[in-house]
């Protein structure tokens, strides 16, 4: 992965995650999984993660990333939005 994609994960760690932890969690993983390319080496890694855990939080985030891709294709075939309500141009009096 390219380190500076990784980079752009870590400087929105910030932002509301809105609940979905996952993508933050795999973007900590791959930092780990890239930690001396980050730092240019000689600085330990401050987050450890056992290969179980790595490999569970790498499906749950493909199907995440599954079933968002399913529920975006819904929302955009019946014109609703992620606030929750469709556009007034296709409501019907």
């Amino acid at each position: 992965m390219d380190p500076m994609g990784m980079l752009h994960h870590l400087c929105h760690a910030s932002d509301l995650w809105k609940g979905k932890t996952i993508a933050l969690k795999v973007a900590l993983i791959e930092a780990t999984e890239n930690w001396e390319k980050l730092t240019g080496g000689g600085l330990p890694c401050p987050v450890m993660f056992n290969s179980e855990d790595i490999c569970e939080t790498m499906k749950l985030d493909a199907e995440q990333r599954r079933v968002d891709k399913t529920l975006e294709v819904c929302q955009n075939m019946i014109s609703f939005r992620p606030e929750g309500c469709c556009p007034l141009s296709i409501m019907r009096p």
